[in-house]
């Protein structure tokens, strides 16, 4: 005897009760699954969105003297370091970059980073205005690049930082 039911308008026909069961349960969590793709799609375009923001903020970014001596002040040795290390070399990978800050892995150097960005950030500066970086996976195994912007290189050049001696 053929079981008819409706779930969301739509008729399924099942064969048997076990069977209308299992498809009822199968379409349930289907919808369950669209729901958190929906979301997690949400949740996306708006980290998307905010890089945009955040690189279209950075590109506007007049870089001043003052602005660049107020925000290197700020910065502690470590943040210093990763800075000068990139205006030097424009651009790392980040097996490089922790050589040269001599930290151990990429949670110590996410550490460092992230105080350039909160220093930045804390005089309205927007950290994609500094550096940009891009993570990828290399034979399974996760790396990060980072670059120099163009704008920070022109008034750190300007500024003639980091010295010889920060060198």
């Amino acid at each position: 005897m053929a079981i008819k039911f409706k779930y969301r308008g739509e008729l399924f026909i099942a064969d048997t009760p076990e069977e209308a069961v299992r498809m009822r349960a199968l379409l349930k969590k289907q919808d369950e699954q669209g729901e958190r793709d929906r979301f997690a799609k949400g949740v996306m375009d708006n980290i998307r969105e905010k890089y945009r923001e955040a690189e279209i903020q950075a590109a506007e970014l007049q870089w001043t003297p003052a602005l660049f001596r107020r925000f290197i002040e700020r910065l502690g040795r470590p943040q210093q370091t990763a800075l000068s290390v990139l205006v030097t070399r424009h651009y790392m990978e980040d097996e490089e970059l922790r050589e040269a800050l001599n930290v151990p892995d990429n949670q110590t150097l996410a550490g460092v980073l992230s105080g350039i960005s909160k220093q930045a950030t804390s005089i309205g500066i927007p950290f994609r205005a500094i550096f940009t970086f891009q993570n990828f996976r290399n034979g399974g195994k996760r790396r990060s690049t980072y670059a120099i912007t163009n704008n920070f290189l022109e008034i750190a050049t300007e500024m003639n930082w980091p010295s010889p001696t920060q060198k």
